[in-house]
């Protein structure tokens, strides 16, 4: 059974993350956690803070004074998501309420919880710099070491079929996990993975062989998915991977983050805040 893990603030966006989430779960078969993070600071203030974060207490008109007035509130959503469900008996719905801020309280709690995928509902799109910095998505996806799918807003979407899949890889390091987990995740649809590495020196330049090698790997591995392997290329990665979103209709992207010293990090901007910054899709993110 694959585990969910939604963090709610009953906002909108994060309601848009419980919608995509358990259209998946539906097919896959699996179980939710709707989980809640509860501050006295924040509650207290009966939202008198502007400030708002992707999955944090923002000002909304859901009020939580108290932990009852949580779980009062994750059963009524609870309930409406049941009732909304083609095949409820594939799906299990568990609720949490804890204490703490989300960028803290959500990560302690996966700790405890090992979720196969954790999903969160983003405003990225269109967002100040100054709101991507405030995100608790971002800060979720940089903090945990479990796949994080981020659902824009915005983003409409039909779930009988995913047509098509962005994997970005490295076809030299070989990232067979993400693409088991990928697979393992979207495996009931019927769907084609593109797998694509960047190549910012242009396909002259790719090594035909590491393609190769990828290619046959997929097609012993995976005889049942359809796959495709090939480069993308560009004076700049996310560019070139919006880029091809658009040309071949994908509906998801995925893509491994890989960690970097500290030199790494000052020399070159964040790729994962530009990515969740530009996509209009739901973007999946593994771990190296």
């Amino acid at each position: 059974m694959i585990r969910f893990l939604i963090p709610v603030n009953f906002a909108p966006y994060t309601l848009k993350a419980i919608e995509y989430c358990t259209a998946i779960a539906e097919h896959v078969g699996g179980e939710i956690t709707l989980l809640y993070c509860y501050t006295n600071f924040l509650s207290e203030s009966d939202g008198e803070s502007d400030s708002e974060t992707d999955s944090g207490n923002e000002k909304s008109e859901t009020t939580i004074l108290s932990h009852q007035d949580a779980y009062t509130e994750l059963e009524k959503l609870k309930a409406h998501v049941l009732s909304n469900t083609r095949r409820s008996n594939n799906l299990q719905i568990k609720l949490r309420v804890l204490d703490g801020y989300p960028e803290d309280a959500i990560q302690l709690f996966c700790k405890e919880y090992y979720p196969d995928l954790i999903v969160m509902g983003t405003k990225s799109k269109g967002e100040t710099i100054k709101e991507l910095l405030g995100s608790v998505t971002l800060d979720i996806i940089k903090g945990v070491s479990f796949p994080v799918m981020a659902v824009p807003i915005n983003y409409s979407f039909n779930l009988d079929k995913i047509n098509n899949i962005l994997f970005v890889t490295d076809f030299a390091k070989c990232e067979y996990t993400s693409l088991h987990k990928l697979v393992r995740l979207v495996g009931t649809f019927k769907t084609k993975i593109h797998n694509v590495q960047y190549c910012p020196a242009g396909k002259e330049k790719v090594d035909a062989e590491q393609l190769k090698e990828y290619s046959e790997y997929c097609k012993s591995t995976y005889r049942n998915q359809s796959m495709i392997c090939d480069y993308i290329c560009g004076h700049d990665m996310v560019a070139a991977s919006m880029e091809y979103i658009e040309n071949n209709n994908i509906d998801l992207m995925a893509i491994t983050r890989k960690k970097r010293n500290f030199i790494a990090k000052m020399m070159h901007p964040s790729q994962t805040r530009k990515i969740l910054f530009s996509a209009e899709i739901p973007t999946l993110f593994f771990h190296k």
